[in-house]
């Protein structure tokens, strides 16, 4: 058993629900991983809170996940709200290569103390360069697609790809392939900081 943990939390209409879709596509479907997702949001959807979570077991011999939810520590938590923003703890993130990443929105975050604890925590202003690069705040969604392909190393690039062909329209597929380009590379600029602080 080799489970990676990811957790996703924010408010309706960020995509949260749709994030976590894409990465349990990407790693059932295109890289033959056992996987489980999970969501919960609040009656009132859209700008009430929300969080999904996707469990992958990296063996690929292992055919099903014994249990469906995510567990802190968690290998990889993405935040894109104050409200998740408070309610997270120094401790509920795993150490390891590649494994205890965080990404947060500044862009709808203002303040996240927490994140001075953590080593790995990407400061991502997803929703601003959505809109600055593409015009709209649904890219964010591939931006933030590829910094978490490129950090957590558990999907190659050709099933992110594929991935994204299913997940958008055809007329917006090139935008949204920059947009993933763009995480990718904010998040590679992101390693090379940490390579050199080390």
């Amino acid at each position: 058993m080799n489970r990676y943990e990811i957790r996703i939390s924010g408010f309706g209409g960020q995509g949260v629900i749709t994030l976590s879709k894409m990465i349990i596509t990407a790693c059932s479907l295109y890289e033959n991983l056992a996987a489980t997702q999970t969501e919960a949001y609040s009656a009132s959807a859209r700008g009430g809170a929300c969080w999904a979570e996707v469990v992958a077991d990296l063996d690929k011999d292992v055919k099903t996940i014994d249990y469906p939810k995510a567990l802190s520590p968690y290998d990889f938590l993405i935040i894109l709200s104050e409200e998740s923003a408070n309610r997270v703890k120094p401790d509920n993130l795993k150490k390891g290569s590649n494994t205890g990443f965080l990404i947060w929105d500044p862009s709808t975050i203002k303040k996240f103390r927490a994140t001075q604890r953590f080593e790995k925590a990407l400061s991502l202003p997803v929703q601003k360069l959505a809109v600055e690069n593409f015009g709209n705040i649904v890219f964010g969604n591939s931006i933030l697609f590829g910094a978490f392909v490129m950090l957590s190393g558990i999907i190659s690039e050709e099933s992110a790809i594929e991935t994204l062909k299913r997940f958008v329209p055809s007329s917006t597929l090139d935008k949204n392939l920059e947009a993933f380009e763009l995480g990718k590379k904010e998040a590679q600029d992101f390693q090379k900081q940490l390579q050199e602080e080390k």
